[in-house]
């Protein structure tokens, strides 16, 4: 049970569109060529992969990093550092609020842990005309003259085996949260936050499903 839940918290991840070849940050290196698509609980298309041995009982533990960013994001006018920072904090709050209590949490590497290590590769202003699940630098924000605009997170993930240091599963997602009232509204934390908060209910949903089936 425990490494089922271990599992499943991490999956929650990977709940988003398909991403072209191209839209890669280069955060998850060879594991992206690994990627594949599968169905979320909600039914959304996922990217994932996940190693053999992960499902095979050897993990109990879950040991999650903080979020970084990556690349390291310049602020602008409309994307300040402190919202920056914000985001980070929030989806760092997300991923522990729905984790305590349905986890094994572990505060160091150690025997039969897996390590999840989160990263924001895109946080934007995102033209709602363009394709969908299309990436943008998270210093750059779209305006080009357009009234229509969303807020849009991506995030990739790694999961390594912290006795070997051997990554066993990658993803990435990526959301548009609230519609932004014109080209030069400045972003908040609170445009992305409808984005973060569905992700940590497909968390809840993926362990849930993973307690019910054991």
């Amino acid at each position: 049970m425990r490494y089922v839940c271990a599992i499943s918290a991490v999956a929650f991840l990977v709940a988003a569109g398909p991403v072209a070849a191209q839209s890669t940050s280069g955060f998850l290196g060879d594991s992206y060529a690994k990627l594949a698509d599968a169905q979320s609980p909600s039914g959304r298309t996922v990217k994932r992969w996940l190693d053999p041995a992960v499902a095979s009982g050897k993990f109990e533990f879950l040991l999650v990093d903080k979020t970084v960013f990556y690349p390291e994001p310049r602020s602008t006018e409309q994307l300040s550092a402190a919202t920056l920072a914000q985001i980070r904090a929030y989806l760092d709050d997300a991923l522990r609020r729905e984790l305590t209590g349905l986890v094994k949490l572990a505060s160091e590497p150690g025997p039969r842990t897996l390590r999840l290590r989160p990263a924001i590769t895109a946080a934007a202003a995102k033209d709602l005309g363009l394709k969908p699940y299309q990436y943008l630098p998270i210093a750059f924000v779209l305006t080009a003259g357009k009234t229509s605009h969303g807020a849009t997170l991506a995030v990739e993930y790694e999961l390594q085996d912290t006795e070997t240091n051997q990554v066993v599963g990658a993803g990435m997602r990526q959301g548009t949260g609230l519609e932004l009232k014109s080209a030069q509204e400045k972003l908040t934390v609170a445009h992305f936050k409808p984005i973060i908060d569905e992700w940590a209910k497909d968390l809840r949903a993926f362990v849930e499903a993973a307690r019910g089936k054991n």
